[in-house]
C-alpha cells in the first residue's frame, strides 16, 4: 500500500500555493501598470482637447475681432458650437470634476484655456504656453497657473494654452 501512494504524480499543496502567489503578485502588477496607463490616455485626451479649442477660438477672434468674453468654460459652447466646435469637449472622468476645463479672459485681446493633468506628462507640458496670468490687471481670474507636479490637492501639471 504503501508503494501505491509514492507512484502517484501531481503536485503538492506547498507547489500549487506558490504558483497562485505568483500569479496573484503578476496579476496586481498588471492592474497598476494598467491604471497608469488609462490616466495617461485621459492626459492626452485633455492636451488634445485644449489645444482643439484654442484652434476654435482662434479662428472665432478672426471673424468677430475678439476673443469671447465669457467667464467660464461651458460658455463658450453658444459661441463655439457648432460654427468653430461640432462639440465643446468634456473631461474624461466626467462632466464636473477635479480635473475640469477652464477659460478666462482680460479684455478683447486676451485669453486663457487650460486643464489640470493627472500626471507630469514631460513632452506635453514642454510644449505649452506657461502663461501665468498674474499679470493680468482687472478682472483676474487665474492665479498663476504653471505646472509643479507637486500633489493633487492644488493645481498642479496644468496643460495651458493662450494669448497674451
Amino acid at each position: 500500500m504503501i508503494n501505491k501512494h509514492k507512484n502517484q504524480k501531481g503536485f503538492t499543496l506547498v507547489e500549487l500555493l506558490v504558483v497562485i502567489a505568483i500569479i496573484g503578485i503578476l496579476a496586481t502588477l498588471l492592474l497598476v501598470q494598467l491604471g497608469v496607463a488609462r490616466s495617461r490616455a485621459r492626459d492626452a485626451k485633455r492636451i488634445a482637447d485644449v489645444n482643439q479649442v484654442r484652434t476654435a477660438i482662434e479662428l472665432s477672434f478672426d471673424d468677430l475681432g475678439q476673443y469671447p468674453q465669457v467667464a467660464t468654460f461651458v460658455l463658450l459652447g453658444p459661441i463655439l458650437v457648432p460654427k468653430y466646435l461640432t462639440q465643446l469637449p468634456s473631461d474624461p472622468l466626467g462632466p464636473v470634476g477635479v480635473y475640469d476645463y477652464n477659460y478666462a479672459n482680460n479684455g478683447i485681446t486676451m485669453f486663457h484655456v487650460w486643464a489640470e493633468l493627472e500626471q507630469k506628462a514631460v513632452g506635453a507640458l514642454k510644449s505649452d504656453s506657461d502663461i501665468n496670468s498674474t499679470t493680468w490687471a482687472t478682472g483676474e481670474r487665474i492665479s498663476g497657473l504653471l505646472e509643479t507636479c507637486v500633489s493633487k490637492t492644488v493645481v498642479d501639471c496644468v496643460y495651458d494654452q493662450g494669448q497674451i
